[in-house]
């Protein structure tokens, strides 16, 4: 799994009775309910590490209660309270709805390319027809980046930040 790209998808709440349950909710629209993945990604420690699902059950639209495998009690729950959920970009497309809204959490973040050092900030989101296209201003002018995985090396959600793999002239157009 190394390498994989991992998308924040929800947070876990508080924990809730007995059993090491935890309040959660999703920040994206699952497919179906009845169709969930088998594990979620949390990060400890700078790993990722998957968490097998034992139970969920639903309170809302995109909330409830989840059980873990690796949780056995609330004392050992609490630890985690508060901690996001990622899953592989793989498997977010497999169980989540496409989400246009969520690309425009992306204004604002500070892009830069492996090459070319820090370009600027994201200002907008343009979705074009097979394309998703980041703009920003780079030297007093308005850039195009195509947000695509081939290019993109890193995407911290946490910091904020993208850093590049741009093609050669992309920046000179």
């Amino acid at each position: 799994m190394s390498g994989e790209k991992y998308i924040s998808i929800g947070k876990l709440g508080k924990p809730h009775g007995i059993s090491g349950a935890f309040r959660f909710l999703l920040e994206r629209e699952l497919k179906s309910k009845s169709k969930v993945p088998k594990h979620f990604m949390l990060e400890i420690k700078g790993s990722f590490l998957p968490w097998f699902i034992k139970n969920i059950e639903w309170v809302g639209f995109n909330d409830g209660f989840i059980l873990f495998d690796e949780i056995i009690n609330p004392e050992n729950a609490k630890k985690y309270s508060g901690c996001a959920l990622y899953l592989g970009e793989k498997d977010v497309n497999a169980f989540f709805k496409k989400d246009a809204d969520s690309l425009h959490e992306l204004i604002g973040y500070k892009v830069s390319d492996e090459v070319a050092g820090e370009l600027g900030l994201i200002e907008d989101v343009f979705e074009n027809p097979g394309q998703i296209l980041l703009s920003i201003n780079y030297n007093g002018k308005e850039i195009m980046i195509p947000f695509v995985d081939d290019f993109v090396l890193e995407l911290n959600k946490r910091k904020h930040t993208i850093l590049f793999s741009l093609p050669e002239g992309l920046l000179d157009l």
